[in-house]
């Protein structure tokens, strides 16, 4: 007559197994992305992304003259672009492939940003004097119709992301406006645009953190996506 109990010691789970568990019971995540094992990249991203907006909006309402507008760019260069460029990585090897698209698309604004603040300073691109509000708006216009399609998948994320998307595109219509038309004012307004979706961006880090940290309803929300 055989036993029913087994003398086997039951077997360990493997590393793949367990993340794989974790995965499994983890609740999804506020961000709109499912957070594992690896961590979520949206607290590097959030963050680095708020503070070169806001150090640009700060620049453009005033804060430092026009003239000194270089001054944003250790930080929307070496700082936002940069970082975000990181950020994509680890987007991309965890799948997270909304996130990689978003960080990596932003990385490439605030990089280009940054080449063009320093090359027309400089005078790299050969660009003449008259010619540099023409190229200003040339930049402005081709990154705002990529943030405008860059909107549609984003219209299934938290408000919060759509809404910051929709405001970047405001802000370089204004830009681009401010560039055609030699209006100080609208490109003023661009900057007050640009620190309200700072705003956005820095609540969001907020929300993610305390996500992190396993806050069961973290504050400020970050809004119900407006497509489902």
């Amino acid at each position: 007559m055989s036993s029913v109990h087994s003398n086997e010691a039951p077997s360990t789970p493997t590393a793949h197994e367990v993340r794989s568990m974790v995965e499994r019971e983890a609740p999804p995540a506020p961000t709109g992305v499912v957070v594992g094992a690896g961590g979520d990249p949206l607290i590097i991203g959030l963050p680095i992304f708020a503070v070169g907006s806001l150090a640009l909006g700060m620049a453009l309402i005033g804060v430092v003259p026009a003239t000194a507008l270089g001054a944003v760019v250790p930080i929307v260069l070496f700082g936002t672009g940069l970082y975000l460029g990181v950020v994509t990585v680890w987007a991309a090897m965890l799948a997270q492939t909304i996130v990689a698209g978003i960080t990596g698309t932003f990385s490439g604004f605030w990089l280009s940003l940054g080449a063009l603040l320093l090359g027309l300073q400089h005078n790299w691109y050969g660009v003449a004097a008259d010619q540099v509000a023409g190229v200003e708006q040339l930049f402005f216009i081709a990154w705002g119709c990529l943030f405008l399609f860059l909107l549609i998948p984003c219209l299934r994320l938290p408000a919060v992301y759509p809404a910051v998307v929709a405001l970047v595109v405001a802000a370089c219509a204004l830009a681009a406006a401010a560039a055609h038309t030699g209006d100080a004012n609208l490109l003023k307004a661009a900057g007050y645009v640009i620190l309200v979706f700072a705003l956005l961006g820095f609540c969001a880090f907020v929300n993610v953190g305390l996500t992190a940290m396993g806050a069961k309803r973290p504050f400020p929300p970050l809004g119900r996506p407006p497509v489902g």
